[in-house]
């Protein structure tokens, strides 16, 4: 038969919330009995083993489960309810715990030793603690709407900083702590009701910022989904952490302006005062960096708690990354004002590279207007991005040495005279869109590029987009062009075909050029090397003055003569150029599109500011009608268009238009329809006159052109079966 358990005489459950100490206490004081003798009764040890001094085991902190499971037998509490009096649930949440020591480990989660206190609740429960009170994260009551006390009034003694004595009977409500004179056995003994305390503003911003931080810790392992953690939420660690980095920062450089709309006038004061004096109560010598201890330890004052932690959740219940940004300017302005530098590669390592990827996020846009426009690239602090820079030189294959025509007439700025303000502004735009969230250096991507800009430039072009208005955006773009290459990928390899491509001399065959001039142009005609230019930058991206030395334009006549060629250009020479490139392509087993541009999302694209129209804005039909016969001014028709002379030339690149006179654009459509004609004349057997007849032209144009294209002619009426003419 197994020997009964002793049980209390009495029993008394403790209130809602109540420290496992505070209950022992008030067990002791009940039963009449000295606080060792509550321990014993218990089956708990009088001496913690762990510690080198005779001191009682923090009870509030932790119990293990043997004595949880001890206490529970002896009061009949049960087992959840005990542990919930205990830091246990908050262990790795809102305090980290050494377990082997029953410790709070305080440079972690603003850990603290000993109890705040409200002085009303004290009265209303006789005396009963709250375990949150022992928190970094309590320092107000909003049910009384006041302030938490932080001392005892009478010996300014943190409370229950140490354990009850084991030998005394406790009296609850009144201070524990040794008394400042007497023996050393004497208690202070002060009725801790009576210590007057500090009325918050009902609904205020500390009353709510408390609410807020109650509300986390009622269940401290559920997910914080706050809008600045994103959908997925943050674990309630990684929130509080990042609060007590913004905390820290509050206590440490803000100033009592900054705050004075936020909290009452009363809070604000002790906060000041707490900050001009040491933790010693020593006055503070401006320029000395005491205080930079508030980044790791929590303030043992709750006003200066109250001030900091509303300031920083005022940041982190932002609605969005780069609200967050703007609600913390004003902190990381004091930050750097102060000599500390927040460059955006160093904010991961703040608070011992404790804080989250979305404030991380968040104090960068905060910089944001501080940083050079490369670190702007490279962090991505256009989108307010999370993710920190890495090797992207892959990215290097999906991108052309000059930004897509579409793309850098849409991003690169110009001058109110239509003049480009940088010159190649489309290679140093494919530059920066490879640092786009690279670490790689500025020299080092121009080489990956295959182009000659120098990092200067690139430099100065980004600074120019930062300076400019109409520019304000177009980092922004860069970023989402480089976010879809990387999460899409390219169809086009661009770093095979300059490897393939860049050292060939020549692309097109003179004969076939030469004889379609013949047939097209009777003028001056365009020199094979602008044909073998225009291959080339069409299948490699790369201008063609970066090309092989016996196609390349050596002069800036001949660059202009290029250009020109590029929006001159006849529908029948561009099918012409269009089918080499294909062959060539071809030729080396490459099954790639010809050309490709990235598409991104209009919706993402609309609200954003940049420098040039959009490409599509106007169709290929408009253009064409607005496009005159024969020679015209590429001004004349921007006009028309009411849009930029850099637009029209790229959708004339685009979509070639029949300019010439009326009897070479027959020409030119014959030279179109000459390979139809042949297949229906020796495959289908049709009469010169019935092809005529189908296209709406004349027996000797017919005629002319199959000759001119070595089509040997029928004898009349040779066919047979067919009527001879009378």
């Amino acid at each position: 038969m197994s020997a009964l358990r002793p049980t209390l005489p009495l029993r008394y459950p403790p209130v809602t919330g109540e420290a496992l100490d505070s209950w022992l206490e008030f067990l002791a004081a009940r039963l009449h009995c000295r606080y060792a003798d509550v321990l014993r009764a218990l089956g708990l040890p009088t001496r913690d083993v762990t510690l080198a001094k005779p001191m009682l085991p923090r009870w509030a902190v932790l119990a293990t489960e043997e004595e949880i499971a001890e206490i529970a037998a002896v009061s009949g509490v049960p087992e959840a309810v005990l542990v919930a009096m205990t830091l246990r649930r908050f262990d790795g949440h809102a305090v980290v715990i050494h377990h082997d020591q029953r410790r709070v480990h305080r440079p972690l989660l603003w850990g603290r030793a000993g109890s705040r206190y409200c002085p009303a609740c004290l009265m209303d429960s006789g005396g009963r603690w709250q375990v949150t009170w022992r928190l970094g994260w309590s320092f107000a009551c909003v049910r009384h709407q006041m302030l938490l006390a932080d001392r005892c009034p009478a010996c300014h003694r943190i409370p229950r900083f140490h354990a009850h004595p084991r030998s005394a009977t406790p009296r609850p409500g009144r201070c524990a702590s040794p008394a400042t004179a007497g023996s050393r056995r004497a208690r202070c003994h002060h009725p801790l009701t009576d210590t007057p305390g500090v009325t918050l503003q009902p609904g205020g911003a500390v009353l709510r910022t408390q609410h807020l931080i109650d509300h986390l810790l009622t269940a401290p392992d559920r997910a914080v989904r706050w809008p600045l953690h994103g959908p997925g939420g943050a674990p309630l660690q990684a929130v509080l952490s990042d609060a007590r980095c913004l905390a820290g920062w509050v206590l440490n450089y803000a100033a009592g302006s900054d705050l004075a709309e936020a909290v009452e006038p009363e809070v604000l004061h002790r906060w000041e005062h707490y900050r001009s004096h040491r933790p010693d109560g020593s006055p503070h010598v401006r320029g000395t960096q005491h205080l930079a201890q508030h980044s790791y330890f929590a303030p043992d004052d709750a006003a200066a708690t109250a001030v900091s932690l509303t300031a920083a959740m005022q940041v982190l219940t932002a609605p969005s990354v780069p609200a967050a940004g703007q609600a913390v300017q004003w902190l990381t302005d004091r930050v750097t004002a102060s000599g500390r530098p927040l460059h955006p590669g160093g904010v991961a390592l703040l608070n011992g590279g404790t804080i989250s990827l979305r404030l991380q996020a968040a104090l960068r846009c905060s910089r944001e207007a501080q940083v050079m426009p490369v670190a702007r690239l490279r962090h991505r602090t256009a989108i307010a991005s999370t993710r920190a820079p890495g090797d992207q030189d892959a990215r290097a294959r999906m991108l052309p040495t000059a930004l897509w025509p579409e793309w850098s007439l849409r991003l690169a700025p110009w001058h109110a005279s239509g003049k480009p303000v940088a010159r190649r502004a489309d290679e140093l735009l494919a530059v920066a869109c490879l640092l786009v969230g690279n670490t790689t250096k500025i020299h080092a991507a121009i080489r990956l590029m295959d182009t000659t800009v120098s990092s200067h430039n690139v430099s100065s072009l980004l600074a120019e987009l930062t300076r400019r208005p109409d520019c304000a955006d177009v980092l922004h773009a860069l970023v989402l062009l480089a976010d879809h290459l990387d999460q899409h990928g390219s169809p086009i390899d661009y770093a095979r075909r300059r490897a393939l491509f860049t050292p060939r001399p020549n692309f097109v065959d003179p004969a076939h050029w030469h004889d379609l001039q013949r047939r097209l142009r009777s003028n001056h005609t365009p020199g094979i090397a602008h044909a073998h230019r225009w291959i080339f930058h069409t299948l490699t991206g790369t201008p063609p003055r970066l090309a092989h030395p016996a196609i390349a334009p050596a002069t800036r006549a001949q660059r202009h003569q290029y250009l020109r060629f590029r929006w001159r250009i006849l529908p029948a020479e561009a099918e012409l150029l269009n089918g080499t490139a294909r062959r060539i392509l071809d030729e080396h087993g490459i099954d790639e599109p010809l050309q490709w541009a990235p598409r991104l999302d209009a919706a993402s694209l609309r609200p954003l500011r940049l420098p040039g129209p959009d490409p599509d804005s106007i169709t290929k039909a408009r253009l064409h009608q607005a496009a005159p016969s024969g020679d015209f001014s590429i001004a004349q028709v921007a006009q028309t268009l009411h849009t930029t002379t850099a637009h029209v030339i790229y959708l004339f690149s685009r979509h070639p238009v029949d300019w010439s006179p009326p009897r070479f654009r027959r020409t030119q459509h014959t030279a179109t329809r000459v390979g139809q004609w042949r297949t229906w004349y020796e495959q289908d057997h049709l009469s010169l006159q019935d092809i005529a007849d189908r296209e709406g032209t004349s027996l000797a144009t017919v005629r002319l052109a199959l000759l001119k294209n070595d089509v040997p002619l029928r004898p009349a009426g040779s066919y047979p079966g067919r009527p001879r003419r009378r």
